[in-house]
């Protein structure tokens, strides 16, 4: 539960602006233009120790003279209350220079009971700042993209964006089988299924829908379970050799989950919340502009994996050494 006295002085008595959408359903836009969104919005967050995850700017607000914005993550991502992080920012509104900035433990809020944290920063630029949108629409068949950056493989060497788009394979808070006590989503808050493309390090990273609002934060890969885990008993933990390859089913944690669980975070950090319909498919863009050229869902999954940034322009500054004014975690918790 948000209180206000765990916000920052700067919020209390202040008048922060929800900006929520009319009820008339938002265009689908094209895959590029969510692309966009994503790359202004999705951070990465880097551990001195721990595995790397990514991120969502979901809020922003002044402190201090300067912006402080909020970014939505998984809680395993910030799990360890003795190690340092820093986030690297999305691409500003002006220019694609990202910076990085240290975290304090204070500025790291962790949602009881949910695979969900909320972690501030503060910074003299201006960046994007994502709309979260309507979870109960992503359901089966609907279109989704992913964003985030992950840990780097045997040809790409490095943590890059990566953007992929496909379909909610199926809703776990859906429906109930009676008497089964394995219906509703699984530990952590983990609800909605889809096909998206993703590996270790967009653990964190927004699911966004086809008109480019966040609803759903990434977190889980499902795997294949070995033959040593089938034949162990129910309720003991497999261990890392017993856990097979992906199935190529991911899980996400809703907004509708978030937005339960801190009912009062929207207006408290300056978030926006469109709770329209998504008027559209995943690859098409729809009414509001009819002359655009169609992609279709078999395009869009060609795209998977491929949306690789040249690092001449992409490049990321040091604010030890750019900026006189790093973040700075105020006397109380972020919120």
């Amino acid at each position: 539960m948000l209180h206000r006295n765990l916000l920052p002085a700067c919020l209390v008595g202040a008048a922060v602006v929800v900006m929520a959408s009319p009820a008339r359903a938002a265009d689908a836009l094209l895959p590029t233009e969510v692309a966009k969104i994503a790359k202004h919005t999705v951070v990465r967050i880097e551990p001195a120790i721990g595995g790397s995850g990514s991120g969502v700017v979901i809020g922003r607000y002044r402190e201090k003279g300067q912006n402080t914005y909020v970014v939505l993550t998984a809680a395993h991502v910030v799990k360890a209350t003795d190690d340092e992080y820093q986030i690297i920012s999305p691409w500003p509104v002006v220019g694609n220079q990202r910076e990085k900035i240290k975290i304090d433990n204070r500025d790291i809020q962790k949602l009881p009971g949910l695979d969900l944290a909320l972690v501030r920063f503060c910074s003299d630029r201006e960046y994007q700042v994502a709309t979260l949108g309507n979870s109960d629409f992503a359901s089966e068949g609907a279109g989704v993209y992913i964003a985030g950056f992950p840990s780097p493989g045997a040809a790409i060497k490095r943590r890059i964006f990566q953007f992929t788009g496909a379909l909610v394979s199926s809703r776990l808070d859906g429906e109930a089988v009676q008497s089964d006590s394995d219906s509703g989503p699984i530990e952590g808050g983990y609800a909605v299924v889809y096909t998206n493309v993703t590996r270790a390090g967009m653990s964190g990273g927004a699911v966004f829908d086809v008109a480019g609002r966040v609803v759903a934060i990434h977190g889980l890969g499902d795997r294949e379970l070995s033959e040593m885990a089938r034949g162990q008993q129910s309720g003991t933990e497999t261990s890392a050799g017993s856990v097979g390859d992906k199935t190529g089913f991911n899980l996400g944690i809703p907004i509708s989950t978030f937005l339960k669980a801190m009912p009062k975070a929207p207006q408290l950090i300056g978030a926006r919340y469109d709770s329209s319909q998504p008027n559209g498919f995943i690859g098409t863009r729809t009414a509001a502009n009819p002359g655009s050229n169609p992609v279709m869902t078999e395009q869009v999954r060609s795209m998977n994996m491929n949306q690789e940034e040249d690092a001449d322009n992409d490049m990321v500054s040091d604010p030890v050494n750019q900026r006189s004014n790093p973040s700075r975690p105020s006397d109380r918790r972020a919120f």
